[in-house]
């Protein structure tokens, strides 16, 4: 499978390329900095770009057969990077006749506050991640109105640790910790790019 990875220079996109590369994946990994981007591999492509640069995205998304988006924000100042990318990339995709993407959320956004840790949803994301959150759930909107074949993942706090094991995914996030390693949801997001079970849903991941 062609895959490209938005965000492949970041802490999770990194993993994801990885892990696509060792199972014998063909990887494009869009960057904004190729200086922060140090692979190589002969499976491995780098294409250079800009999320509000719809040509770079269309140009990056050419010739894939799936989209692994593990974009973060850059601030947490008021912005509309999140939205900007989902608007460019669903157009892209859709032009470009790509159809499934795979997209990095996070719990508490959109339906999944009241699902998330009280002092997140109460304290942590109203005073810090405000701005942050209103842009991922634009962004959220505009990916499920696209029309493609979107998994939504949605983990909880991101730990960089070793591997613990498979991630579990429910809807109603019950019985799942609400932290996961990067290693766990890298996984789980390379595995999504095949399986028709979250489909148009936004999953809650962990453990």
């Amino acid at each position: 499978m062609k895959v490209l990875v938005i965000g492949a220079s970041g802490a999770t996109g990194s993993i994801a390329v990885r892990r696509l590369l060792d199972a014998g994946h063909q990887v494009t990994a869009f960057v904004r900095d190729p200086a922060r981007f140090a692979p190589a591999h002969e499976r491995l492509r780098v294409a250079v770009g800009d999320a509000r640069d719809a040509a770079s995205l269309d140009a990056a998304v050419a010739g894939q057969d799936a989209v692994l988006a593990a974009f973060g924000p850059r601030s947490l100042k008021k912005d509309n990077l999140q939205e900007t990318l989902a608007l460019n990339l669903s157009a892209a995709m859709r032009k470009q006749g790509v159809r499934r993407l795979v997209n990095l959320s996070a719990m508490g956004a959109g339906d999944s506050r009241p699902l998330a840790p009280w002092l997140f949803r109460s304290v942590i994301l109203p005073l810090l991640l405000g701005h942050v959150f209103a842009d991922k759930e634009r962004g959220e909107a505009v990916l499920f109105q696209s029309g493609l074949d979107l998994v939504n993942v949605r983990p909880g706090r991101l730990l960089n640790r070793p591997s613990k094991g498979p991630l579990r995914a429910s809807l109603d996030g019950r019985g799942l910790s609400a932290m996961v390693t990067r290693e766990d949801l890298a996984a789980f997001m390379v595995a999504q790019l095949g399986q028709p079970d979250w489909v148009g849903k936004s999953p809650l991941v962990g453990y």
